[in-house]
């Protein structure tokens, strides 16, 4: 199985990657630039059809899109420009799917054509009013993306839905918990009488990247005195993503050296010295650890950048209650939703890699009981329904459909 996270990396002369080597990369080195005058894009000076050309000036060698997801429902976000190059929001993703279809195409040895495509039920950028308006826009960008990269027959499902799917059936009242990295996802599948059937389905922008937002605003942060920055630079330091963002304006390094107290001294070390990458990756690393100890010791250490500090399970559930109180809501809002009431669910399955976070569970086992609890692979669970929608879907279509189908989430 290939894990892939839905981030973009472009360089200037055309380089387009995908997944975790994408923001190693960005992390890395993404705070080079060119200048302007130097740029192959304006051979005289001046005569060029790039958008970030100034007199004067420059921009970074490479950019970083993370949470593409997140983008997807946002009808305010068409697209970027970036090196006198146009790139819709349908061909950031189809280089993401791009990289699924070769690995795909290796492992079958086919083209591979058809595909499952999972999406949460929520997309972050669907709010309000227009919720529905984006939703739709989000799953149309998802096909387009699709048929960009290659594929000709596309299916989209429901993550949770997706879980549910991939389990053995069941007699009663299964509910689905997927809590990711962008988003947690919850449904809930009757199969009491008849053919099972999907009865409730609930999503919110909660997921594992939030949480590492909150440790580094309440804990690493202020450990490495980063608190005393302005608040619109702490705050845009939370999570790769956002540090991401940070290191794409050329400007930055002028903040920093204008500002020229101890904390931007560090956070130029950290973003503009190719340790943004190990730095995020150690306070994950960290979260996930908490999972399973009780105290866990977050270290760093990178050029300037020396952190050490003790982390307790107990601290940190404490912090992420807000978010966690988010996402017990969206359980009961679809129970709601399926008109039925805690003691009518027969079992609870638990995915997603926020899944192991042991208050999460708590919260679930003070609804269901510890014992309707059912935990399963934080990364195979949804593609394995995938896979098995997409033998339902064109198991039956015989020799009139070539070539084998890849599941994927989104």
């Amino acid at each position: 199985a290939l894990v892939l996270a839905s981030i973009v990396h472009l360089d200037r002369h055309g380089g387009r990657r995908a997944g975790e080597d994408a923001r190693r990369r960005f992390l890395e080195s993404g705070h080079l630039k060119t200048d302007c005058w130097r740029c192959s894009l304006a051979p005289y000076g001046w005569d060029t059809d790039c958008r970030q050309y100034r007199r004067g000036g420059g921009c970074n060698d490479a950019r970083l899109l993370s949470g593409l997801k997140h983008d997807l429902a946002r009808s305010g976000f068409t697209g970027t420009n970036s090196w006198a190059t146009d790139f819709a929001v349908a061909d950031l993703v189809a280089i993401v799917l791009r990289r699924l279809k070769a690995q795909a195409d290796a492992a079958c040895g086919a083209d591979v054509r058809r595909l499952v495509l999972g999406h949460p039920v929520v997309f972050a950028g669907a709010t309000g009013t227009a919720a529905e308006a984006g939703f739709q826009l989000a799953l149309e960008r998802l096909r387009e993306a699709a048929a960009a990269a290659g594929f000709e027959m596309v299916e989209l499902l429901p993550e949770p839905t997706a879980a549910i799917l991939g389990e053995s059936a069941a007699p009663g009242v299964t509910l689905a918990t997927d809590f990711g990295g962008g988003t947690f996802d919850v449904a809930v599948m009757d199969a009491r009488s008849g053919p099972p059937r999907v009865i409730g389905l609930q999503g919110t922008a909660v997921g594992g990247d939030r949480l590492d937002g909150v440790l580094f605003e309440t804990t690493v942060g202020p450990q490495l005195g980063l608190e005393t920055l302005p608040n619109w630079l702490f705050n845009e330091m939370r999570t790769p993503a956002e540090a991401a963002l940070l290191m794409a304006d050329p400007g930055l390094a002028d903040v920093l050296g204008r500002l020229a107290t101890p904390a931007a001294r560090t956070a130029a070390a950290i973003l503009l010295e190719g340790h943004a990458h190990g730095f995020y990756r150690a306070i994950e690393a960290a979260k996930v650890r908490l999972s399973r100890e009780d105290e866990v010791r977050l270290e760093y250490r990178g050029g300037r950048v020396g952190l050490s500090t003790l982390l307790r399970r107990r601290a940190f559930e404490s912090m992420i209650r807000p978010e966690l109180d988010r996402v017990r809501d969206t359980v009961l809002a679809g129970l709601q939703e399926a008109g039925l009431a805690p003691g009518e669910v027969t079992r609870v399955l638990l995915t997603g890699g926020s899944s192991q976070i042991p208050a999460f569970r708590a919260d679930l086992a003070a609804i269901f009981g510890e014992d309707r609890l059912d935990r399963r692979d934080a990364f195979t669970a949804v593609v394995r329904g995938l896979g098995v929608h997409a033998g339902r879907l064109w198991a039956a279509a015989g020799p009139a459909v070539d070539g084998p189908s890849l599941a994927a989430p989104a």
